[in-house]
């Protein structure tokens, strides 16, 4: 792991340290091809092993037979870890699964909960407003803010700050973000509203998609300020 901003800090702990969550995504680097694979947490025994479901190519499994070691990285609550460890089995059947070795150390890193990303997400709002699309134009792990085009009919046009609606929009391949939201800041202008939203009381797996998702943006652009 790399901190990436003057306000994060990479920790080194024992592996005990380490959290995963089942479903979570694990971010697998393969050593034998230095390549990047996204695998999906099904299974683990403490200190023990992880299992993770990754479809591979068949030359990259050829490959792990020569080299084994992999670099895992996974966000759990706001939280990036990253770690060494060893692919010691593999099944394909009934679906192609890796157990890695559970590591020894790892590495650790509060993400900050203000970082900000400029995405372009199409999304929707439900609620008060009705059923209106929205564009999501940039995200934190606590809120978002977003867009939408009105006309002198749009109900969204009475928008206040406190009131609160249904977020959804799809993040990544197929995750899909349904969460409340409560606008912070609005502001109307030349037929646009733009409301600054914070989430309200995201589960588990939608904390873990939004970490994950600004994460991966924020990974191939700067954090805005």
């Amino acid at each position: 792991l790399e901190a990436k901003h003057p306000g994060q800090r990479v920790e080194r702990l024992p592996g005990s340290h380490l959290r995963l969550a089942l479903g979570a995504t694990l971010t697998l680097r393969l050593l034998c091809v230095n390549q990047k694979y996204d695998a999906k947490i099904v299974g683990m025994e403490e200190f023990g092993y992880i299992i993770v479901q990754a479809r591979l190519p068949q030359d990259v499994v050829t490959r792990l037979t020569q080299n084994n070691q992999v670099v895992g990285q996974v966000i759990v609550d706001g939280v990036a870890y990253g770690f060494r460890s060893q692919v010691v089995n593999r099944v394909s059947r009934p679906a192609p699964l890796l157990f890695l070795s559970y590591p020894d150390s790892v590495e650790r890193i509060v993400l900050r909960s203000d970082e900000r990303v400029r995405v372009s997400l199409p999304a929707q709002i439900h609620g008060k407003f009705g059923d209106h699309p929205v564009m999501i134009v940039d995200m934190t792990n606590s809120g978002c803010r977003i867009t939408a085009r009105v006309d002198l009919k749009s109900p969204l046009r009475e928008a206040q700050p406190g009131e609160e609606v249904i977020l959804s929009a799809i993040l990544g391949v197929g995750q899909m973000l349904r969460a409340p939201v409560v606008a912070r800041r609005v502001e109307a202008k030349n037929g646009l509203v733009s409301l600054g939203c914070q989430f309200r009381e995201l589960t588990p797996e939608n904390s873990q998609a939004v970490s994950e998702y600004v994460r991966s943006i924020a990974s191939y652009m700067p954090a805005m300020a």
